[in-house]
């Protein structure tokens, strides 16, 4: 028990760790160390890709602004933008799952889940419609 509140205490007493972001519009590689890391990458390469590489206890996901939101809750059709033409969308995940899946692949049908208890049920129909009226 001892053991595993001293762990404990050394993990907790542990630095942040930060990797702030920029763009370098030039090709090249590069390579940064420090005590017991090490992070190399190609600088300016175009076509990042969201895959996360792992390495021991660490995860670095590439991209342009990779972790962040890709989608809008209740963007059906996944324009971008939540307007009418999300309403029939809408209404096909939540009677036919398998035909909206269909119908859009590159969708996430969670963003039907507007009132974000995790089911997708007539419950979303209203946050749905205030989402829309801007309510």
């Amino acid at each position: 028990m001892i053991v595993a509140a001293l762990a404990l205490v050394s993990v907790c007493g542990a630095d942040d760790f930060s990797v702030d972001w920029w763009t370098i519009d030039a090709g090249g590689e590069t390579s940064s160390a420090g005590g017991d890391f090490e992070l190399g990458g190609t600088i300016g390469q175009p076509d990042a890709s969201m895959v996360v590489m792992t390495g021991a206890d660490f995860e670095l996901t590439g991209g342009f602004w990779a972790g962040a939101p890709t989608s809008l809750v209740g963007d059906l059709n996944c324009d971008g933008a939540l307007n009418a033409f999300d309403i029939d969308p809408f209404v096909v995940a939540l009677t036919d799952p398998a035909q909206y899946a269909a119908q859009y692949p590159e969708c996430d049908i969670d963003n039907a889940d507007t009132n974000g208890d995790g089911v997708l049920n007539a419950f979303d129909i209203d946050p749905f419609v205030r989402l829309l009226t801007g309510g």
